[in-house]
């Protein structure tokens, strides 16, 4: 890649990852789970740019219910904490790149921005920083560059770009981007104006896409100076632009939900004429589905891909992904099984793209099996459900249950100071010394013994040990969601669960 000082990344790490539930959650997105290797998914991305772009240079931006996640998740690359960009809600693309190229801008009058998706699979690092090098190049000219995938098969589940063989015009008087180096040699740079950006298509559309040598996938991409980008944003986003101006001080969230929901590809890119493409041969996937992850990994002689505990017999064509029990298949073809403790996942490949319908209806129903794990990780720890009983009188209205968790608290850390309006707890320490306040009160309490903490209490567990500590938690009351609790002080700065 080019050492320009001015080069900088971006990675957009806010995404929820429907398609990939049960393994993905609203609160434990795709990109901090490991789904190909031991690093997980952002750390993949971060790894593979570390050594060509500085820390202090790499930029993330995510849901602010995701920072701790992030912040631990990316720890070992020392990104300075500032460089990590909390969005209120998700805006989609648009928003967010505006906003990092508005502060890079301002840092930074020369920014050139590699927008990066932080859940992509790219098997073929070491082209792909080459093909990084030659964007970088066609930056500086002012073009706005997107890498496209040469189609493997005819795939619904991406976006498509319309190739034109007409030739890109030079934005800079004497410099034809036409013959680059890459890599440490000499050639052409292949490059082209994009013609169309086209939405994720039916089969048949899929199939005459697959044939025709001028439809790439869409990767997501994106190389380009932060000042052509604000320009363009200007141009055609002209509400979302001036906006931008005020995200800062304590008007930020309110002006953050005043602004558009709406994807860079469609707000801009879609009406720029200054969209080009490089074709990118990288082993690039955008792990959209569980049928793209089994795509992109290897496979048995059978072509099954089983990371379970798992005993098969004449099953072909599986991905199979466990967690704590054993599996067993017999005489199975081309399906996806997904099982974690608390959501079993059963599909054809073919149709893994619905597993986002599975999710809506677990979003109406109210169901929290879209929201998080039986092991919920917090900044200062976890927790797990163990049992839950929530009570019901004999008319069907609620009535006194009870929920059983195993909580571990990490050494020095402790929750908030908070408490629970209608619930009581009883802490039965397992293993390590608890340090608890109740009231003014503050007691350790040892392996083996226990607490009552009533409802309306307030009250604070920690671990002042340099060893891990785990209590079992009961408790009672009539409602026993986590959305009951009151913060009166928090480590984490956290306002709400």
């Amino acid at each position: 890649m080019a050492k320009e000082k001015s080069v900088y990344a971006v990675i957009l790490a806010g995404g929820v990852g429907s398609r990939f539930w049960p393994l993905s959650r609203q609160l434990e997105p795709k990109q901090f789970h490991s789904v190909i290797g031991k690093r997980t998914l952002i750390q993949d991305t971060v790894w593979r740019i570390k050594d060509k772009i500085k820390n202090d240079k790499i930029f993330l931006v995510t849901n602010s219910a995701y920072f701790f996640d992030l912040q631990k998740q990316i720890a070992s690359f020392r990104i300075p904490k500032q460089n990590i960009l909390l969005e209120p809600e998700g805006k989609s693309t648009a928003p967010a790149i505006g906003w990092v190229a508005k502060c890079l801008y301002n840092r930074d009058p020369e920014a050139i921005m590699i927008v990066l998706p932080s859940d992509h699979l790219i098997l073929k690092a070491k082209k792909f920083l080459q093909i990084l090098d030659s964007a970088v190049r066609l930056a500086l000219e002012d073009h706005l560059v997107t890498l496209g995938v040469r189609p493997a098969r005819p795939d619904t589940g991406y976006g498509y770009l319309k190739i034109s063989e007409k030739r890109p015009p030079r934005r800079r008087a004497g410099k034809a981007p036409a013959r680059q180096k890459s890599g440490g040699q000499s050639g052409k740079l292949e490059y082209y104006m994009v013609e169309r950006f086209l939405e994720k298509p039916n089969q048949q559309k899929a199939d005459e896409y697959f044939r025709d040598k001028h439809y790439l996938w869409n990767s997501g991409i994106f190389v380009w100076k932060a000042r052509v980008i604000l320009e363009e944003m200007k141009r055609y986003l002209p509400n979302l632009y001036t906006r931008l101006e005020d995200l800062k001080g304590e008007g930020f969230n309110r002006v953050w939900k005043k602004l558009p929901t709406i994807s860079i590809d469609y707000g801009i890119l879609e009406k720029s004429r200054k969209v080009v493409t490089l074709p990118a041969e990288i082993g690039w996937s955008d792990l959209g589905s569980w049928q793209a992850l089994s795509q992109a990994v290897k496979k048995d002689k059978d072509g099954n891909i089983i990371r379970a505990d798992c005993i098969n017999l004449d099953s072909k064509g599986l991905f199979v992904l466990g967690s704590e029990r054993l599996i067993t298949t017999v005489g199975l073809r081309d399906l996806v099984l997904v099982d974690t403790p608390d959501a079993l996942l059963v599909c054809r490949k073919d149709l893994s793209q619905r597993v986002k319908d599975i999710v809506e209806i677990l979003k109406k129903k109210r169901r929290p099996e879209h929201i998080l794990h039986k092991t919920v990780k917090r900044p200062w720890g976890s927790y797990t459900v163990l049992n839950v009983n929530r009570g019901f009188s004999a008319k069907g209205r609620p009535a006194s249950g009870w929920k059983i968790k195993l909580v571990e608290v990490y050494p020095g850390n402790r929750l908030s100071l908070q408490l629970h309006r209608k619930r009581a707890e009883h802490w039965v320490v397992v293993e390590g010394i608890a340090k608890v306040q109740t009231g003014k009160q503050i007691r350790l309490v040892k392996s083996n013994q226990s607490i009552y903490i009533p409802a309306q209490k307030l009250h604070r567990l920690g671990n002042p040990a340099k060893t891990p500590l785990r209590i079992v938690e009961v408790q009672t009351g009539n409602y026993l969601e986590e959305d009951d609790i009151v913060r009166f002080k928090d480590d984490y700065e956290r306002l709400k669960t």
